[in-house]
């Protein structure tokens, strides 16, 4: 490792990222300020020096912008960070891409836009590589250690005359994504302008594919003369807005998508499976009500009220250490204690933290 000095200005984002591509979340900027902040910056950044002497940064770039959020806010310190550098023969441009991916993915999930971006760019530097080699062994030899490709000379003829499609794509990513996230992207992006570029504004990349196939109206031929018609816009949005305001999951679409192909109307299979999720929702919920009785002590609303605080941190992943956990606990019981407390038991003096916690109460 070589840690070098750099002013914040002279950091270049990774050759494979662009502004208009992949957008930069401020929640996650703003907190990584305000951690930086109260704990200074670790020094944490991975970037490459060119043959032209550029600095160009490997990942961390919500990071690089919470540096230079501060420095805008009047941290001087921040003008000039130490992180570390490597020569471009270890980072070569494959490393960058495959690097740049994997801190896509880990900053983004399955977000439709910014996957299928990542993986068309994925798709096109591979294809180029093919395009350049005349054999699997020139190939592979550019790829070097950045990926591990497992390719015949047939296998290599297919993909030059076919094109780079999912497997390859997964190989040279090491198996840190799933092939078939990869062959949902591949889908979606093939399809993204026929959809008005709606699948990408759906919470997963593999909603946003099935999307796609529940709007799809008709396919005729294939290969290069597949010939696919869609649904109008009108009808594509519905769905869409339906999806993502009833949370619909990949499953409940993969229903619609089946529904459909019996009676040819998406919006109508959409609204079907909307209505049966909510009549089972419905059903668990009256269901749990009979299960549970209605409280009717002030004990017993205590110790629900303290099932519910504990239920809502685990679901909002509040960081509840045990021994929060346990006072909340202590707190709870001893509200409980007061509550079976007669007057009798109250005016006993052997009971100070009681007697003084009920005419608090009181």
């Amino acid at each position: 490792m070589s840690f070098v000095k750099v002013a914040l200005k002279d950091i270049k984002d990774n050759p494979y990222r662009n502004d208009e591509s992949y957008t930069y979340d401020g929640a996650k900027i703003a907190a990584l300020a305000e951690s930086i902040g109260d704990t200074s910056f670790w020094e944490n950044l991975l970037a490459r020096k060119t043959k032209t002497g550029e600095i160009q940064l490997a990942y961390g770039h919500h990071r690089l912008q919470a540096l230079k959020s501060l420095l805008k806010d009047g941290f001087e310190e921040y003008a000039e960070i130490k992180i570390n550098v490597r020569p471009e023969s270890q980072l070569t441009d494959e490393r960058m891409l495959k690097i740049f991916a994997q801190e896509n993915k880990d900053d983004w999930g399955e977000n439709p836009q910014n996957l299928c971006m990542t993986v068309l760019q994925l798709q096109a530097h591979l294809e180029s590589l093919i395009r350049a080699s005349k054999d699997k062994d020139q190939f592979l030899k550019k790829i070097g250690d950045a990926g591990a490709l497992k390719v015949d000379d047939r296998p290599f003829t297919r993909i030059k005359n076919n094109g780079v499609g999912a497997s390859i794509i997964a190989q040279f990513l090491g198996d840190t994504w799933s092939r078939q996230t990869i062959q949902d992207a591949l889908q979606v992006i093939a399809n993204d302008e026929a959809t008005f570029k709606l699948a990408q504004k759906l919470p997963s990349v593999t909603l946003a594919n099935r999307f796609q196939k529940l709007v799809t109206k008709d396919i005729k031929g294939k290969g290069k003369n597949k010939v696919v018609t869609m649904f109008d816009e009108d009808v594509q949005r519905k769905i869409a807005d339906k999806i993502v305001k009833e949370k619909l999951t990949r499953a409940e679409v993969e229903e619609a998508v089946k529904i459909s192909k019996d009676n040819a109307d998406p919006l109508l299979a959409i609204n079907t499976v909307v209505e049966k999720k909510k009549a089972a929702l419905k059903e668990i919920k009256e269901k749990n009500a009979a299960e549970k009785p209605v409280p009717k002590t002030p004990i017993e609303k205590v110790q629900i009220a303290l099932e519910k605080v504990l239920v809502l941190a685990r679901k909002e992943r509040v960081n509840l250490r045990e021994d929060d956990i346990e006072l909340i606990k202590k707190g709870i019981n001893l509200i409980i204690d007061v509550l079976e407390l007669s007057l009798i038991h109250i005016s006993e003096p052997t009971r100070p933290l009681y007697i003084s916690y009920a005419v608090f109460c009181l």
